[in-house]
């Protein structure tokens, strides 16, 4: 995978100064899970964890189609700032698990998000593309025409864009929400079709380098503070 050369980062620096960032941070805990729904029904019933790194909001996302591994998923926690991001993983280490969270998965690899673009938290059928992008920003920008474009075509679609910070060999985070799998699949098919907004979504590939990878998951928010 590339990495983001020196250039481009300066370019975000600058373009960040002149534009809107909004707060707030994720992270994420990627895993292989023994039992999915046994795993997710544990943490909702065992809600200590959340509690102890003053998540705000937490979830999981599912791996449906494009797995890398079986049981591939992930838990992520929406926190303020990154600040308290950062601070969460110093909270707890699940490099380190006990109890029940032991036989129930392998930690993958954490990383620390911060969304470029306002985003709707509102989780479900969701489309992710990890991308290398030459210039973060306008991307973004694209992103937020194509969002408005979608809707006032009469999709309720929230789209986030999300740089990766500590990320490891993680990349930029691309995800197109919609609340069922085939209203997913509906914009798609529209798309395809030769929808009036496609032109946005294809204006916005000469910023991106390389298309790392591309799945689609199912969310849900599992803790609330």
């Amino acid at each position: 995978m590339k990495i983001l050369n020196s250039t481009a980062a300066l370019m975000l620096i600058i373009s960040m100064n002149i534009y809107a960032v909004p707060e707030g941070a994720f992270t994420t805990l990627h895993v292989q899970a023994k039992n999915i729904d046994k795993y997710i029904e544990m943490m909702k019933n065992n809600q200590a964890p959340f509690e102890a790194i003053g998540s705000d909001v937490a979830g999981v996302c599912i791996t449906k189609t494009g797995h890398q591994y079986p049981g591939e998923m992930f838990v992520w926690n929406a926190f303020p700032s990154v600040e308290k991001a950062i601070e969460a993983s110093d909270l707890y280490d699940p490099m380190k698990p006990a109890g029940p969270y032991k036989k129930m998965r392998k930690v993958k690899y954490s990383s620390t998000f911060k969304p470029l673009k306002e985003f709707k938290l509102q989780p479900g059928y969701e489309r992710l593309w990890r991308l290398n992008l030459n210039d973060p920003m306008a991307y973004t920008q694209k992103m937020i025409e194509l969002e408005d474009a979608i809707r006032a075509a009469g999709h309720d679609m929230n789209i986030g864009v999300f740089q990766p910070l500590g990320g490891g060999i993680e990349v930029f985070h691309v995800r197109a929400v919609s609340q069922s799998a085939g209203e997913l699949g509906k914009v798609i098919d529209e798309y395809f079709a030769g929808a009036s907004w496609a032109s946005i979504w294809n204006d916005s590939a000469q910023y991106v380098d390389e298309i790392v990878s591309d799945t689609i998951e199912h969310c849900q928010i599992i803790y609330t503070k």
